[in-house]
Order: C-alpha cells, then sequence, then structure tokens
C-alpha cells in the first residue's frame, strides 16, 4: 500500500482518508501454524501534526490455525488498531548523540511516498493472540485416549493411571 502524501507533508494539519485492501507480502509465509487468508483491508487516515505524521486507523485480515487445546482447525478474523507515529529521517548531519535518537521506534519517511505494507504488517504480527482456541467451552483433548472431551466425552478412568516411575510414592503422605 504505498501512498504519496505529498499533499500534506508540509501542511500541518492536513489529513488524508485512507481505505485500502491489499495482500501484504510480509504476511505470506504466515507464522507457526497460522496461515492469513487474502487480503488486508485498512480503514483510516494520516494526519500531519507539526511534521510528525500519525497513522490511525484499522486493520482486518482472516487467518487459519489450529485450536491449541483440541487441535482442530479454525478460521478467524483479527481486528487490530493501528496508532503509530511516522518521521522524516534526519540527514547525518542534523543527527545528534543523544539517547533519544538511539531509542526512538517511530517509523521514518524519505521523500513523499509512504509505504504501510511494513507498518501494518508489523502491527498485525505483534497484534496476534498468543493462544488460539476454538470456543470458550473447548475442554481440549484427553491425555489418555486422544477424544475430544467437549463433544464425544471421555469414559475412560484417567484418574487412576499414574507413571509407573513414581509408583512407590503413592501412598507417601497416607
Amino acid at each position: 500500500m504505498k501512498l504519496d502524501i505529498s499533499t500534506i507533508i508540509n501542511n500541518s494539519g492536513g489529513t488524508i482518508n485512507i481505505d485500502a485492501e491489499e495482500v501484504l507480502q510480509d504476511l505470506n509465509s504466515g507464522i507457526g501454524t497460522v496461515s492469513f487468508e487474502g487480503p488486508v483491508s485498512f480503514s483510516g487516515s494520516i494526519t500531519n501534526s507539526n511534521g510528525l505524521l500519525l497513522l490511525d486507523g484499522i486493520a482486518k485480515i482472516k487467518f487459519t490455525t489450529v485450536c491449541d487445546r483440541c487441535a482442530v482447525n479454525i478460521e478467524k478474523e483479527l481486528v487490530i488498531k493501528i496508532n503509530e507515529e511516522i518521521v522524516k529521517e534526519s540527514l547525518p548531519d542534523e543527527q545528534e548523540d543523544s539517547e533519544e535518537n538511539y531509542l526512538d521506534d517511530r517509523y521514518t519517511l524519505t521523500g513523499s511516498i509512504i509505504d504501510l505494507d511494513r507498518i501494518i504488517a508489523d502491527c498485525i504480527l505483534t497484534g496476534m493472540p498468543t493462544s488460539q482456541i476454538c470456543s470458550d467451552d473447548c475442554s481440549g483433548l484427553c491425555d489418555v485416549c486422544g477424544v475430544k472431551i467437549s463433544e464425544q466425552g471421555c469414559n475412560c478412568n484417567n484418574t487412576d493411571l499414574l507413571d509407573s516411575r513414581f509408583e512407590i510414592l503413592k501412598g507417601y503422605f497416607d
């Protein structure tokens, strides 16, 4: 998603509204068991606030993954709120050796064309939930027989199962 910001780059308070839908190359490989499906839709705006560009909007993408509890395939939609600051890249002679330059984690801009792909992909990847479940009442799989507990129930008696190496400790506290 390339965006020409030449109309607002020198106009403090200028805003460009963005409604775009595009497949991002950074998300093609997926991460772990997560595969991104289709394009990312982004709706928002970019505003010049005294030389600091503020990107604000919502990105949506569909993805498929595996439930962490029962291993069934699931499809979900991720909705991410994006609030990022973009600054003009300073020239080497303008930079100071201050702590502020080393700790600055804002995106930089050179020229008047901004590529939103990396910014949106970074926000999506860092906003992904760390665990995925198919439903809130998913009980997972039985440790012994492997059946999905919430669908079929488990009839095996796994309460008496004990690792044979710990059999000697069974009556220790009696």
